[in-house]
């Protein structure tokens, strides 16, 4: 089963043994990204499946859509998933939003 969580709830409450996925391309990863991400794009989807199936793996896009679909196709396999509702746009707002 999927579970979904909003980005900045995550960011407050991260477990350091959970897995963050960060699934844009690697010009977008290289550009900026939320510590302790690891960038397996898209295009490397078959990456995931080296995951570890004994860990929470969370998943985050740009904006949360692709996201979504590869936490189903994770999920449908075994692993312990949750998408991260907002992507990267969400989490760079809520980092904006702390300089205030």
């Amino acid at each position: 089963m999927i579970s979904e969580q909003n980005i900045c709830e995550y960011i407050k409450n991260q477990n350091a043994d959970d897995i963050l996925v960060d699934l844009r391309n690697s010009e977008m990863f290289a550009f900026g990204s939320i510590e302790g991400a690891v960038n397996i794009p898209l295009d490397n989807i078959s990456g995931l499946y080296d995951l570890p199936k004994n860990k929470k793996i969370y998943l985050f896009c740009q904006v949360g859509d692709y996201s979504a679909e590869i936490a189903q196709l994770l999920s449908d396999s075994g692993y312990d998933v949750c998408n991260l509702l907002g992507g990267y746009r969400e989490y760079m707002r809520f980092r904006l939003a702390q300089l205030d």
